[in-house]
């Protein structure tokens, strides 16, 4: 069998279980616990010759005038801005965010890390409202938690279909533009947009957690003290967890691609 080099690049903890992961006989596996891609990164890329190169989930800030040693690797990431797009542009590149399997078991963790993560306010969960941002994957796994806890869960969403796909599930329901008129205890936006304005930001007087992506839902120049952007919580709350979710679906986009 022929032997593997595995670069996997990030500072997030989810990041080293899936190197140790990915560690067998056949497999040299190096982990560099970076946020950015230096001269130190293209160094190691330049001597290791990687085949396999995984990125952390948002794009390695670049400080050098040219990333080197990537051509011929098959890269794993999860997103991609517009000088890694131009970068990668040739490269063989998969996605994990969007692997079903990854996606889905990522919201399960990303549900049951914000009940971790709210605990910490030393507030129950049972006989208090939530109101819900969106319905997507994450949303949905929010709602259902919650809900199994006692809590009250409110959906605010801005799509037709979702709006009735959230009643049908039995849970209030309102469209977005009318959030503000809604009674809750606390606020979880879901919602990967800078949709919060400032009339927004008057009418929603409860405490907000932020569980989209950076950089959350505040449009530029909104100011909120009651506030809290919480990215990337499975990495931090569950990072053997996370590492081994990550592991799977490469795995897994690993076997799909050997069988095309």
């Amino acid at each position: 069998m022929t032997e593997e080099k595995w670069l996997v690049v990030g500072t997030d903890m989810r990041m080293k279980v899936l190197a140790k992961n990915l560690s067998n006989d056949h497999r040299t596996v190096y982990y560099k616990n970076l946020a950015v891609w230096d001269e130190e990164l293209n160094r190691t890329v330049l001597e290791f010759h990687p085949d396999f190169v995984v990125l952390p989930i948002h794009p390695l800030k670049i400080e050098v005038p040219l990333v080197l040693g990537l051509s011929n690797a098959v890269v794993f990431a999860g997103k991609l801005n517009e000088e890694w797009q131009e970068i990668l542009e040739d490269n063989e590149t998969h996605f994990y965010l969007e692997d079903e399997g990854f996606i889905w078991h990522n919201a399960v963790l990303t549900a049951e890390a914000f009940v971790s993560s709210f605990y910490n306010t030393k507030r129950a969960i049972m006989g208090k409202k939530f109101i819900v941002t969106g319905f997507g994957r994450v949303a949905k796994m929010v709602a259902h938690i919650l809900s199994s806890m006692g809590a009250e869960v409110c959906i605010a969403v801005r799509s037709n279909v979702q709006l009735n796909e959230a009643r049908a599930f039995r849970y209030q329901a309102v469209d977005l533009n009318d959030v503000g008129e809604i009674d809750g205890d606390f606020f979880i936006n879901t919602i990967p947009a800078k949709w919060l304005d400032e009339q927004f930001n008057k009418n929603i007087t409860m405490p907000i957690y932020d569980l989209a992506s950076y950089p959350g839902c505040l449009q530029d120049g909104i100011i909120r003290k009651q506030y809290e952007l919480l990215p990337a919580l499975p990495g931090k709350f569950f990072p053997e967890d996370a590492g081994n979710v990550l592991y799977e679906s490469i795995v897994e986009q690993l076997r799909r691609r050997h069988t095309c």
